[in-house]
């Protein structure tokens, strides 16, 4: 789906660049799937591989049933295969939709794969479930584990008021509860990519701590949960809140700072031919020369700098902005719905500190993207790593007891390797899936990841030559450290960041309009002939699509 913008130029009086090129990247989707080349982003059919069917299979019982137990490897043949047929037909004239579609293929596929093949959830899995006290009938507690959880000092407010009535016990898979309760387990499951509340939660958020064992449902006797041994804060900085006031007045902030810093980017890099039209964008008819703002406070040589910095901000403003919603909408309108899902503690911040013990100061690049970066996918990029490790390590010749030093070496760089490469890949996907797919590269994004793990290696290597050439690192100044690993985690990010923006700018990510009201616009300050309202058109919003079965009509993104 080439996108050709014959028409007019730049010097045709007001010529909005990003609204033109943004009608265009429309009609080129439409057109392209009125010829049927293309199809639309459809709920549920879209979702079945990345969601629906893992769903359904994994609420079914299996522990005892060694044949259902083996028809997962066909189950996630089907997965691998309607996801990649997802990335291959589908799209969509929401540039943002069109770029998700790559990405919840790939990570659909990702996640699907370690609960299916990767881990064995039915027997490995437990969340944290809360329960209605059971007495006995002096009217006591019973067990030792419950007196222990009624005596527990709250973590929070969510708690303190859950344990007036209730425990709280690791939950493993319900095997002998209704469907119902089995499907909400799962669901709970393929939807908590960070672990928040069940036993596999990623060390970079705050978490109890995790059970020794888990033992069978049917026994109903379960490990107590120790939320009062919870960290307010972990190492990398990702922090949970203590009351409910505090939660909302931190996610609030997030919210209003994420919103204007997105109406401020949104209204200025619709204006650079750069985040419009991709990198060629000198060689393109209708570009027109930089905005003032380059040409008047922005040195020529910095401008790449600036254009990268707008474009990561951008993106972790929007990710704030949508994550505290979905937080707030959580904790405070869908408790009934969610349970022990929707307490506060089960919901940290989202990024760590930038500036923490843990994150880049300390620890350079491995750090930024280790510690400080989004840690959302992490539990099913290093999946696929401890499943062939598994085997490497398990098996003889490679010694047990010996060389424990370099198997901890081997297994950390392949875990990095693996997460950096699937990262890469999930993102490509993306590109590849934007409606520009014919002229777009999705190869950069990849090189982009890759080269964070060999730019980790490398600031490994150097800090290790250095310690080897001064004895006495304590010799150095902390604060110059900090600053050698601040200044480097810049330097790689400036040098090899285009890799990832030009390929959002070539998808048209950036034309994507995050927030529905402008305040900038509303007080004239954007391109001229823009309105306040940015969600304008069918393009924004669900509508019913009418395909030629009754399979391909659904609800269109």
């Amino acid at each position: 789906m080439a996108v050709h913008p014959p028409g007019p130029g730049p010097d045709d009086g007001n010529f909005n660049l990003g609204a033109y090129h943004q009608q265009q990247y429309r009609e080129t989707f439409r057109a392209a799937l009125a010829a049927g080349k293309v199809k639309p982003l459809l709920f549920p059919w879209s979702f079945i591989g990345c969601f629906f069917l893992p769903l359904f299979y994994l609420s079914i019982p299996h522990k005892q049933r060694p044949w259902l137990y083996r028809m997962r490897w066909a189950v996630a043949a089907t997965v691998v295969y309607l996801n990649v047929n997802l990335i291959r037909t589908t799209s969509a004239d929401n540039e943002a939709v069109a770029y998700a579609t790559g990405l919840m293929a790939v990570w659909g596929t990702i996640w699907s794969l370690r609960c299916l093949i990767f881990t064995r959830a039915q027997w490995d899995a437990a969340r944290v479930e809360r329960r209605q006290r059971r007495p006995h009938a002096n009217g006591f507690i019973r067990g030792e584990e419950t007196q222990k959880s009624s005596a527990m000092v709250p973590p929070d407010e969510s708690v303190a008021i859950a344990l007036l009535h209730s425990e709280y016990y690791w939950q493993p898979f319900p095997t002998t509860a209704p469907f119902l309760t089995r499907l909400g387990w799962t669901a709970g499951l393929l939807i908590s990519f960070r672990g928040g509340g069940w036993n596999f939660s990623i060390p970079s958020i705050p978490h109890p701590p995790l059970p020794k064992h888990i033992i069978s449902h049917d026994k109903l006797v379960h490990e107590p949960v120790r939320l009062d041994l919870m960290p307010l804060t972990t190492r990398a900085g990702t922090t949970r809140s203590q009351t409910y006031a505090s939660f909302l007045r931190s996610r609030l902030k997030q919210i209003i700072l994420s919103y204007l810093l997105i109406d401020i980017l949104t209204t200025t890099m619709r204006q650079d031919p750069y985040f419009v039209l991709g990198p060629a964008y000198a060689l393109h008819p209708s570009s027109p020369s930089l905005p003032g703002v380059y040409n008047h406070a922005v040195p020529g040589q910095i401008i790449p700098l600036v254009r990268n910095i707008a474009a990561i901000a951008g993106i972790v403003a929007v990710l704030h902005l949508y994550y505290a919603l979905l937080q707030l909408a959580a904790v405070f309108i869908l408790p009934r719905l969610l349970g022990a899902r929707a307490e506060l503690w089960q919901h940290p911040t989202l990024f760590g500190g930038l500036f923490c013990q843990g994150t880049v100061l300390d620890r350079g690049l491995a750090g930024f993207w280790g510690g400080f970066w989004h840690q959302t996918f992490r539990a099913g990029f290093v999946a696929p790593a401890e499943y062939l490790l598994s085997f490497v390590f398990y098996y003889p010749p490679y010694p047990q007891r010996h060389h424990q030093h370099e198997k901890k070496l081997v297994r950390s760089l392949v875990k990095v390797a693996m997460a950096f490469v699937l990262s890469g890949l999930l993102h490509a996907a993306g590109n590849y899936t934007s409606v520009t797919r014919e002229t777009a590269a999705a190869w950069p994004s990849a090189v982009f990841f890759l080269l964070q793990g060999i730019g980790a290696l490398v600031q490994n290597g150097a800090c290790f030559v250095l310690r080897s050439i001064v004895k006495d690192m304590n010799r150095i100044p902390p604060w110059i450290r900090r600053a050698g690993n601040l200044v480097f985690v810049v330097c790689w990010l400036q040098m090899t960041g285009w890799a990832l923006i030009d390929d959002m700018s070539r998808g048209g990510v950036w034309l994507f309009e995050p927030v529905p009201v402008s305040p900038l616009r509303m007080m004239g300050l954007g391109v001229p002939g823009e309105r306040w309202w940015r969600w304008e058109g069918e393009t924004y919003g669900w509508r019913w699509h009418w395909g030629s079965h009754w399979w391909e009509s659904g609800l269109r993104l």
